[in-house]
């Protein structure tokens, strides 16, 4: 039996909830509980007697870092990068069994990383799974925890964050409970871009990409010193340049020409000082990727016509593309190599050719008339140039520029 006075208790009780955007309520300012780190006044969910209430289950916090906001925790300023974990520790002080119908955080910056039961006299129960209709129940007097992993990471450096967890639970007298986890994510150094990307890199020719790195906090005195480590088979060299005292750095990374085919992907570690400026046991780390190619290269990595109707045919459009700065190509020919014969048209046109009918792009359509026997599409679509493509093969260089060809005919 539900008593009728219920839904106002549970209104008086259960605070709003809220979001990980910091603007108040209609784009206002921000409240004393969305994300300026003050606690507010209000009273604690859990903190008032429940003895007249049958049946029902209330989470109440323990050992809270702000008694007068039991369920709000303030990390305060952290390394950008560090992951901390929060454990929320509750007690069921109602007179009946508490169910845990759902946990989730509300943003990428937080996740559940565990959660235990523990009934008096009893070793702890650890919940192995938080999916299904019901994650948990946490009996009346049993002691609930809930470990909370903050990945800062996540989040935008140098700006302070209010990140929210919430769980629902099957209570009438606090049926959403909300975690609040306060912290400002620091990082000295800013990166721009964020990464150094060489993307199709013409194997001849190689490539070259620049990051800029400037103190991000005016208050740091932190400094980069050197390169500790970088990928194999990219150069990396640290500039540093001062402009009436402020520092600015810039990680020039070079792809080698003729270097092999394929992709390289890692991190460039820069050793740093500390953020006071002295010592070097600092780190910032440069993500980079590289990717090296023939000196041409199809727009659309593969010839894929997809599931064919017989009745219908395909049309498959792309362009053919000179990469090494400067340089023009001519299509001289054009054929297909497959297990089984494939009906296939390829017509191949320059685009703002000079007057020797070479360009640097050339407009590449395929077709696969009505008619095609059923079965699957495999081989290899060959354009035959003026000039060898770059990447060395173990025939050595080649005019011929392969493509994959794939795709399936049903009847239809």
């Amino acid at each position: 039996m539900r008593f009728p006075l219920l839904p106002l208790v549970a209104a008086i009780l259960v605070s709003a909830v809220t979001s990980c955007d910091p603007a108040g309520p209609a784009g206002g300012p921000p409240t004393e509980s969305q994300g300026t780190g003050i606690p507010s006044k209000e009273a604690a969910p859990g903190a008032v007697a429940v003895e007249a209430v049958a049946g029902q289950g209330l989470l109440e916090s323990i050992d809270p870092q702000d008694l007068n906001r039991p369920r709000f925790h303030d990390f305060g300023e952290l390394i950008y990068g560090d992951r901390l974990t929060w454990v929320a520790r509750f007690r069921n002080s109602g007179r009946g069994p508490l169910k845990i119908l759902n946990a989730q955080a509300a943003c990428g910056c937080t996740r559940l990383a565990g959660m235990s039961v523990q009934e008096p006299g009893a070793a702890p129960r650890i919940i192995r799974s938080f999916r299904g209709g019901v994650i948990t129940s946490v009996p009346a007097g049993a002691e609930l925890e809930v470990s909370i992993e903050v990945i800062t990471a996540f989040t935008a450096p140098n700006q302070r964050k209010l990140a929210l967890f919430r769980m629902t639970t099957d209570s009438d007298l606090d049926p959403y409970v909300t975690l609040e986890l306060g912290f400002l994510p620091t990082r000295p150094f800013m990166l721009a871009p964020t990464e150094a990307r060489l993307l199709n890199v013409p194997t001849s020719h190689g490539g070259k990409a620049r990051v800029k790195i400037i103190v991000d906090r005016k208050e740091t005195l932190a400094r980069i010193l050197e390169v500790e480590s970088s990928p194999d088979g990219l150069g990396v060299e640290l500039v540093t340049e001062s402009f009436g005292g402020e520092y600015v750095w810039y990680v020039d990374v070079e792809v080698a020409p003729l270097s092999p085919l394929g992709v390289t992907r890692g991190q460039i570690v820069l050793r740093t000082t500390d953020r006071d400026g002295s010592g070097e046991d600092g780190r910032l780390e440069v993500p980079v990727i590289a990717q090296v190619v023939p000196d041409v290269v199809l727009a659309k990595p593969l010839v894929t016509l997809g599931a064919v109707a017989s009745s219908e045919g395909a049309v498959f459009e792309s362009e053919l593309n000179a990469l090494v700065p400067g340089a023009k190509i001519k299509v001289l020919d054009t054929r297909v190599e497959s297990a089984r014969p494939v009906p296939l048209e390829i017509e191949t046109r320059p685009l703002q050719p000079d007057a020797d009918g070479r360009a640097a792009a050339w407009s590449v359509r395929i077709t696969m008339p009505p008619g095609a026997p059923p079965g699957f599409v495999a081989g290899d679509v060959i354009f035959v140039l003026d000039e060898p493509v770059g990447g060395v093969g173990p025939d050595g260089a080649s005019t011929e520029f392969r493509v994959l060809l794939s795709g399936q005919v049903f009847e239809g």
